[in-house]
């Protein structure tokens, strides 16, 4: 970075940074420049800085890797992209170095959703009012529309690892419809009409088998099962022998990680309205068992964690408590409507990380092999806000909203789980994120709000464990006059 460069960062307005799913580049935009940030864990930090010409930008989005975390070469890190857009103009710009290109102009205005498609040269647009979605290949200039796609997110539409057929809900009139389009031409490989009332979403399962679609919570539980050439396989409802009269419905679904060993996935959780959670077997798609956020206090419980702090600055630990003072002195949410607010898998599979909306401040943690079984659970001062497991090995990232000091919860399987204050501004609403830096298995995130984050990994030290930082980008306010040369 050249000093005009770092004069030019210094003097940046208010940041908004974005990570990339695998949280190797974080972006942000200030006035004409466009600032990208890679290598943030290592000692060769890249920070690059290019003009733009949208104004009042709407979007940034990073492509999608298609490598396994740790298994990314040089090439495979110079195919990443990122795009930039505004109401008229979509610019898709190389990340190394950081230049345009490609273009696309003349977009219609008000746009619901612009990103990457199947892989880094294709550009999906949903346009206003959910009238149709455009598919842009940047490598034969050719388009294609898909008509009346009902969702314009991550929820409506899919596309199957490795083989890259798009799955994706449509609502032309009334019936909500689900298409299956081959990779590339986006030619239709078959249409169903579903039996739904208002269908809420889509999941491919991570081995590319299937198609999970689940209805609106109010038609009770009814979960969909297609196979990749979207023919319905399976329709789930209760479990037999359970009384429908209180079925709350579907809250939300999450299938587990594929098996390393097998390469199948092997779990899809049906998070009820009720706090329950069903556990299918990804080959009948019948019910193994049933997890439940109401713990019997006397049953024999798990090792249970509760966060207490230390000292008047806000400091705090985890101390290991009963079952019945953990949860006796956890509140209850007033007023929010039951169901299941997080549901996350550990990488092999084999660990549940929960947080239901009645008790929205404690995690818990089930063991899935052999009999399901609670592992343990841990309570906090504040609301959950994320859970995030790392990429390729059993560690679990805890992020609560905190009014507090910024600082990261983590918990693994064998040792004892630890709070660490990170080094960056207290937010004023209390909201921060948290990422894993997916390169390798040195454990570093990110963690920060809208206007900085800090890169960084636990350490044990003569304090305990503390925060080790290796870089951090936060705004900084001034009349500098620098200007950027390139």
């Amino acid at each position: 970075m050249t000093d005009t460069e770092a004069l030019f960062l210094h003097c940046l307005g208010p940041l908004s940074f974005h990570l990339s799913e695998d949280g190797l580049y974080a972006s942000h935009v200030s006035g004409k420049a466009l600032v990208v940030h890679s290598k943030a864990a290592s000692e060769h930090k890249e920070v690059q800085i290019a003009r733009i010409k949208e104004t009042a930008l709407k979007f940034l989005k990073y492509s999608r890797s298609q490598i396994k975390p740790g298994a990314m070469t040089e090439e495979d890190l110079s195919r990443r992209r990122l795009l930039s857009a505004n109401d008229s103009r979509i610019s898709v710009w190389q990340l190394n170095p950081l230049e345009i290109l490609a273009e696309i102009e003349n977009v219609e205005p008000g746009s619901l959703a612009v990103e990457f498609g199947a892989d880094e040269n294709e550009v999906l647009v949903f346009h206003c009012w959910n009238t149709k979605l455009s598919i842009y290949s940047l490598d034969t200039g050719r388009s294609s529309v898909i008509k009346s796609p009902k969702l314009a997110h991550h929820l409506g539409f899919g596309y199957r690892l490795k083989t890259k057929q798009l799955a994706i809900l449509l609502k032309p009139e009334t019936s909500d419809i689900l298409t299956v389009h081959e990779p590339r031409s986006y030619e239709l490989l078959n249409r169903t009409v579903l039996p739904t009332i208002d269908a809420q979403g889509l999941k491919w399962s991570p081995d590319g088998k299937w198609i999970a679609v689940w209805d609106i919570a109010s038609a009770g539980t009814k979960v969909l099962i297609f196979t990749a050439d979207g023919q319905l396989f399976r329709t789930y409802s209760e479990p037999s022998g359970v009384d429908d009269t209180f079925d709350l419905g579907v809250k939300q679904i999450e299938w587990s990680s594929s098996n390393p060993q097998t390469g199948v996935c092997e779990t899809l959780a049906v998070g009820k309205v009720n706090g329950n959670i069903d556990l299918l077997r990804a080959r009948t798609f019948s019910s193994a068992t049933t997890l439940s956020h109401i713990f019997p206090l006397d049953q024999q419980a798990p090792t249970m964690w509760r966060e207490r702090y230390i000292n008047a600055d806000g400091d705090a630990e985890y101390a290991e408590a009963s079952s019945s003072s953990a949860l006796s002195m956890s509140p209850e949410s007033a007023g929010s409507p039951r169901g299941v607010l997080v549901m996350a898998f550990s990488p092999d599979g084999h660990l549940l990380a929960t947080v239901d909306t009645m008790r929205q401040n404690v995690v818990w943690i089930w063991s899935l092999e052999v009999t399901p079984k609670l592992a343990s659970a841990l309570v906090h001062e504040q609301p959950v806000r994320q859970v995030v497991w790392h990429p390729s090995t059993p560690q679990l990232l805890i992020n609560t909203i905190t009014n507090t000091l910024p600082a990261i919860r983590w918990w693994s399987p064998q040792d004892h789980p630890v709070i660490a204050r990170v080094p960056v501004d207290r937010s004023e609403s209390g909201k921060y994120d948290v990422r894993w830096e997916g390169s390798d298995a040195d454990s570093a995130f990110w963690f920060g709000s809208a206007e900085e984050y800090a890169i960084g990994y636990l350490s044990a030290g003569d304090n305990g464990v503390e925060f080790e930082l290796l870089n951090s980008v936060s705004s900084k306010s001034g009349g500098c006059g620098a200007s950027l040369s390139r």
